[in-house]
């Protein structure tokens, strides 16, 4: 039997999607703040959350014969019709955050207008109205939410403890500080006031302030058409994403598109983990859906590949220059939860056993820290439980992030001269001063990797005829696609053909591979041909190993003159920076930190 649900159990259902845990009430609550044009924001919870919420802020307010209409499902000042949703710039929109807030708690609201003589104080219990009445108080607004899910005991149970929910509201709070750096935040639990802002618009010193372990190693600066913001060097990772914050448009977003582009700008110099990031993406609002999850937290770009690309050379043109050269630290990290300087375990890369180029061959048939101030915060008075604020009169700021972000300068290999060579591995450069330490091997492996790559991608490349045709076999279905393959190993300088029966007859071979190295690769390139990742995949595994195997080894002995042709040869790569696996081929020590070390500074 089908029946319709009354309006009590469907405002609880509806509430729910909205409002999964405290912080989606102060998630709410926070947006509905800054959409208000708030200069200052409080916010202050109890128990995680779960028994007492209060936000405050000093923006525009709600009138007395409106304040009533505004927990009403799908009541806003924001969109009046379907055109609106193609053109949304504020974080609320729907008119449901107070209502579904209201469903579920015993509620207050204390509102007033600057141009109104007296404010409204309305209380609701599971979305009712219990009394509105005229009081004096700030203009603004405060939302004090009690008893949070007090009529739904099914949610409340799913809550988690006091402190984890208390973290999870405190880090979203740190979060909009960080974005709308124009605007003060306080942030107070059970009585503690644990952090405020100044709102000077720095967004440097509220990071510095309120993740200083993201800023220990220092930020490089990044800016293009849609992005600004900072990321880490290639070398300072975290084992989880959490350093890493996206705002589009001044909303908090979890976005793939994002990541993806924050990734492809590190260009395969992240050797594990995730790198620290606070972006800051403008895009026009009708290129954004942000209508497409409950809380928000997810949105779709129209033009996704425009925005992954301008991300991905915003962080490529940071990384890539001297700034972006992970440095060398000579003491250890204080806390696993910090940024950390990646460590790659060398039985990754066991050098197999095989027949080694010498670099002497190798070289002879070649033709030739950004800084941040602290900030600190200015002290505020304790709030008591009863009273409200009181604000200053202060002009509004600009709410969007708009630090001025310099470019990095390009790194040069000219101003470097060589002073050293340890344990056979390990060469000394020095620049004006800082010290760099090239790792010969992972250098090596570089210059390798983009030798061949530049043959794969050559697709002019004769074949090198083999004295003996050989033939590989691949499966039924791997023969049926071999349109989608055949013509990639041509183009690699493959000379193959069909020759019947799931078998393709080899008679030339890639210049830059051996006969046994061409016989595997053809095979492994076309089994894969209908596996995730692609074809592509294989040919670049295949030429990471190739390069690591050909590369000259730790303790191989170098002169110095072979030593200044590999730094020349490595100044002239794509990438100077990493090795294909995404390790290092050289970091940076300050004359500072050495200087700290021997207690000079």
């Amino acid at each position: 039997m089908i029946k319709v649900l009354d309006s009590f159990v469907a405002d609880k259902i509806a509430a729910g999607e909205v409002i999964e845990r405290p912080v989606s009430a102060v998630k709410e609550l926070v947006e509905n703040s800054i959409d208000a044009g708030a200069a200052s924001i409080i916010v202050e919870i109890r128990k995680g959350g779960k028994s007492y919420i209060r936000v405050t802020d000093d923006g525009c307010g709600i009138s007395f014969d409106e304040a009533e209409t505004a927990f009403l499902r799908h009541a806003t000042s924001k969109i009046s019709g379907i055109s609106d949703l193609d053109n949304i710039v504020s974080l609320g929109f729907r008119g449901e955050a107070l209502a579904s807030i209201s469903a579920v708690s015993r509620l207050t609201m204390v509102t007033r207008r600057p141009e109104d003589m007296s404010g409204v104080k309305l209380v609701l219990h599971g979305g009712k109205a219990v009394s509105k009445e005229r009081t004096g108080c700030n203009s603004g607004t405060t939302v004090i939410v009690e008893d949070l899910f007090y009529n739904t005991p099914a949610r409340r149970k799913f809550m988690k403890t006091d402190s984890r929910e208390a973290s999870s509201i405190i880090e979203l709070i740190q979060q909009y500080a960080v974005c709308y750096a124009g605007i003060r935040f306080m942030m107070i639990n059970n009585g503690m006031t644990l952090f405020s802002t100044n709102g000077d618009g720095d967004t440097h010193s509220v990071i510095k302030s309120l993740y200083p372990a993201l800023a220990r190693n220092g930020l490089l600066s990044v800016s293009n058409k849609h992005v600004k913001g900072y990321v880490s060097d290639p070398g300072t990772t975290m084992s989880t994403r959490k350093g890493q914050l996206f705002f589009v448009n001044g909303r908090l977003v979890s976005s793939n598109v994002i990541e993806k582009g924050l990734e492809e700008g590190y260009q395969g110099r992240i050797f594990s983990g995730f790198p620290v990031a606070v972006l800051f993406i403008e895009a026009d609002p009708g290129d954004i859906d942000v209508n497409i999850h409950p809380g928000k937290q997810e949105i779709r770009f129209l033009r996704q590949d425009e925005v992954k690309k301008d991300i991905s050379e915003a962080v490529s043109k940071a990384v890539m220059t001297g700034s972006g050269v992970p440095k060398g630290f000579l003491k250890n990290i204080e806390s696993s939860e910090s940024p950390h300087i990646t460590q790659p375990d060398d039985t990754a890369f066991k050098e197999q056993e095989t027949e080694q180029t010498s670099i002497r061959e190798f070289l002879k048939s070649l033709d030739r820290a950004e800084t941040f101030e602290v900030y600190e915060a200015p002290a505020i008075p304790e709030v008591a439980e009863s009273a409200e604020p009181v604000y200053e009169p202060v002009p509004a700021p600009a709410k969007a992030y708009a630090d001025t972000v310099l470019s990095p300068a390009p790194f040069d290999f000219a101003d470097l001269s060589f002073k050293g060579y340890v344990f056979n591995t390990y060469i000394i450069m020095q620049g004006k001063d800082e010290l760099y330490i090239f790792d010969q091997h992972a250098a090596h492996e570089r210059i390798f990797y983009e030798k061949f790559m530049r043959g794969y991608n050559n697709s002019a490349h004769s074949p090198q005829p083999v004295l003996t045709a050989f033939t590989i076999n691949v499966s039924n279905d791997v023969y049926s696609m071999s349109g989608e393959w055949l013509g990639d190993l041509i183009r690699m300088g493959y000379d193959i053909e069909d020759f019947g029966d799931c078998t393709f007859i080899v008679r030339g071979i890639p210049p830059y591979m051996s006969v046994d190295e061409a016989e595997r690769f053809a095979g492994a390139y076309a089994e894969a041909a209908g596996e995730a990742g692609g074809s592509n995949t294989v040919v670049i595994d295949k030429l990471i190993t190739k390069s690591c195997k050909s590369a000259v080894k730790a303790h191989d002995v170098l002169s110095e003159h072979e030593i200044i042709d590999l730094m020349s040869e490595l100044a002239e790569c794509d990438n100077p920076y990493s090795c294909p696996h995404g390790r290092p081929t050289f970091i940076r020590i300050s004359s500072y930190d050495i200087e700290r070390s021997f207690r000079r500074k």
